[in-house]
């Protein structure tokens, strides 16, 4: 059997082409599909089918596209409410491709409609590819869809779907998750690219909590935030996506078209690093560096689903990765872009380094603090005196600062600060500043050193 494993950085999405006897079968595919077609191509597959373990809340699937280019049939669980074109399956019924035999098992807990895909090859199982039900070291989180079901009663399905079910196959069987360590699905996924069911018995930190009820409490607690484009991608999905070659490229605008676009409503997101961002940027532009694998999730949690959105851009071929990141999370209203170094009217962020940091903390003259990482990193270190708000909920949260003090941005790296100061400069607050570096610079700096007017002098001889 030949498969090939695609991941997407950042979403930590994993993707599957799987096949044999000239036949291929596509698992949960990313939008961007070329990578499939080429595939089958080279390895002389036709794909006929297309399996979808779930409608996805943290990605816009590819699937309908993928069906349309190649003729193949799309699997998903007769309970999902899908607007397309596709075979309802049920629990047992089985998929052919080539000599590959894919047996459907309902495994519900992620989402009312979760599947999981197994693979027998010969008669014997050779692979589970298990979607947000059971990843490498973590199980999917039951509150994605809470719109349509409790997650207490999607937790408690899930247990059973796991224990009773999945738990039941051979422990040598090998199994590849739709996500990696970084996916918001779930909240200690592995790095693994796969692992297998007796790998997963013996260390899955879910899978140690037997006890129904106790599983169900756990699985409920401590969730991690999740944006709102999430709700919004599973109807997309349901629906299918329209084409990733139908959108058109977004066009170069002039200075005078993004004023009148921001004016209009236009989300301007400058996508440099914050250095060149604080150096000097478009007045209410938010700072999301497409650096970071993260860039789409920061997106997803600081812009509004469907706004339109005009884009900041170092090059022009910046403009296409943005563009391909923002598509991959269903952002397809890409009015434009503007190179940096076309910009005339500007204003600029203040950067504070961290040995002025540690010195205005000496003397009582730091600014207020606002850290913006996670709840973990705070509680691991984090300086007396900060205030706490994760960047995920600042914009709710906004009416707890002081508008008018002066305020300095922390998180880890300079990163997450620099999102969050552009948002609160954006947003009128007047005196803000990004510190460079982060805790991890702040932690490793050394305090600076005494200044003679610092020195309290006892006696004589000193």
């Amino acid at each position: 059997m030949f498969d090939q494993r695609f991941f997407v950085e950042g979403l930590a999405h994993a993707s599957y082409l799987i096949g044999a006897g000239g036949e291929a079968a596509v698992v949960d595919p990313k939008r961007d599909v070329n990578d499939y077609l080429e595939t089958a191509q080279r390895e002389k597959l036709k794909i006929v089918a297309v399996l979808e373990t779930h409608p996805h809340a943290d990605f816009v699937s590819g699937h309908v596209e993928l069906a349309q280019r190649t003729g193949a049939k799309i699997y998903i669980s007769h309970l999902a409410p899908a607007r397309y074109d596709r075979v309802p399956v049920r629990d047992g019924d089985v998929i052919r491709v080539g000599p590959l035999e894919i047996v459907v098992l309902e495994t519900p807990g992620h989402s009312p409609d979760s599947l999981c895909f197994l693979v027998r090859e010969g008669g014997r199982p050779a692979s589970l590819f298990s979607g947000d039900t059971l990843f490498a070291g973590d199980v999917g989180r039951p509150d994605l869809r809470d719109a349509e079901e409790k997650p207490t009663a999607l937790a408690a399905a899930l247990h059973d779907s796991l224990f009773r079910k999945l738990l039941a196959l051979p422990d040598d069987l090998k199994v590849y998750p739709a996500h990696g360590c970084g996916s918001l699905c779930g909240r200690k996924i592995s790095s693994a690219p796969f692992t297998t069911l007796g790998q997963e018995r013996l260390c899955n930190w879910a899978l140690q909590i037997k006890d129904r009820d106790e599983f169900t409490r756990r699985m409920v607690e401590n969730l991690p935030d999740r944006p709102a484009y999430f709700a919004h991608d599973v109807q997309v999905n349901l629906a299918g996506a329209r084409p990733l070659a139908e959108l058109p490229e977004p066009p170069p605008l002039s200075e005078d078209e993004l004023k009148a676009a921001a004016a209009r409503g236009t989300v301007v997101i400058d996508t440099r690093n914050a250095a060149f961002f604080g150096a000097g940027h478009f007045p209410g532009s938010l700072n999301i560096g497409l650096s970071s694998n993260l860039f789409s999730t920061w997106v997803g949690f600081l812009v509004p689903f469907g706004k339109p959105i005009a884009l900041i851009v170092g090059s022009a071929e910046s403009a296409k990765k943005a563009r391909l990141e923002l598509a991959r999370i269903g952002y397809d209203q890409v009015i434009g872009f503007l190179e940096a170094d076309a910009l005339t009217r500007t204003e600029q962020l203040s950067q504070l380094g961290v040995n002025d940091l540690h010195f205005a903390l000496r003397r009582g003259e730091a600014p207020h603090l606002l850290d913006v990482r996670t709840v973990g990193e705070w509680d691991a270190e984090h300086i007396e005196g900060a205030t706490h708000i994760p960047l995920p909920t600042l914009p709710r949260r906004l009416g707890e600062l002081p508008k008018a003090a002066p305020l300095a941005v922390i998180c880890g790296s300079g990163y997450r600060s620099s999102s969050a100061a552009s948002l609160l400069q954006a947003q009128g607050f007047p005196r803000v500043q990004n510190v460079m570096g982060g805790m991890n610079a702040y932690s490793e700096a050394q305090a600076p050193p005494w200044q003679p007017s610092d020195l309290v002098f006892i006696g004589e001889n000193i």
